[in-house]
């Protein structure tokens, strides 16, 4: 949906890119933005006034691992705060239904990128997301589309970003072993993954969310030579 009047449906010669696509962050109790959030909404205005695209997506309902429902989604909190920094409503498109990063991408291309023909877009998320949001683009998009990444400052201390990089190549390592079977761009396979087995969006989900945490800390283990003895790491998963 648009929060004002239709999008052309192409973008005009000076624009580099059909659309820019801002990735949800989660949200707090009462509905605002958290700063990581925030950033990539800040990150997406600089692209927009650069001319970067004549348009931005916004994605996201919830996280998959919260059991609390929102009382708006993350895309419409960003789009709010859009807003609140000057953007046109004309140019703001929400996906408010995806949960994780599978989602973004699979959502994105179902509602925007298919419909009207838009092959070119620059995802935002944060420094520390980029590359396991990379890998996800591909699986989901495949090679046909022109899909580059702008990275928002995450702000953090160099502890923090460490502990942050670990549980990233934890979740990519799931995400590689569970999207094995689906060939990269195959939207039939992806969509029947996304309908039928994925907790997120499936009315009988074939995997657990609770099993995807119990997976992620066995992998976790694996790639620290730890034999089980010792206390698991816990992995911090805000957003898959």
């Amino acid at each position: 949906m648009t929060l004002g009047g239709p999008s052309a449906s192409h973008p005009t010669p000076r624009f580099r890119a059909d659309a820019i696509v801002v990735l949800g962050r989660g949200l707090h109790a009462d509905g605002t933005l958290p700063h990581l959030a925030r950033q990539r909404v800040q990150r997406a205005a600089e692209l927009f006034a650069w001319e970067t695209a004549p348009r931005i997506i916004f994605s996201g309902r919830c996280s998959l691992m919260t059991d609390e429902v929102p009382p708006c989604s993350e895309a419409r909190a960003m789009a709010d705060h859009a807003l609140a920094l000057g953007l046109p409503p004309a140019a703001l498109l929400l996906e408010e239904d995806s949960r994780d990063t599978i989602g973004h991408a699979h959502l994105v291309l179902r509602t925007f990128l298919e419909p009207n023909d838009w092959m070119s877009i620059r995802v935002v998320t944060s420094d520390f997301h980029i590359q396991r949001a990379s890998w996800v683009f591909q699986k989901v998009l495949g090679l046909g589309f022109d899909v580059s990444f702008s990275p928002a400052p995450s702000e953090l201390d160099h502890s923090t970003i460490a502990a942050r990089a670990r549980d990233e190549s934890d979740i990519a390592a799931f995400l590689m072993e569970w999207l094995a079977d689906i060939p990269d761009g195959d939207p039939l396979a992806l969509a029947r993954f996304i309908w039928q087995e994925h907790p997120g969006y499936a009315a009988t989900a074939i995997m657990t969310r609770g099993a995807i945490q119990a997976r992620i800390a066995e992998l976790s283990r694996a790639h620290r030579g730890d034999d089980g003895s010792a206390a698991a790491r816990p992995v911090r998963i805000v957003e898959l």
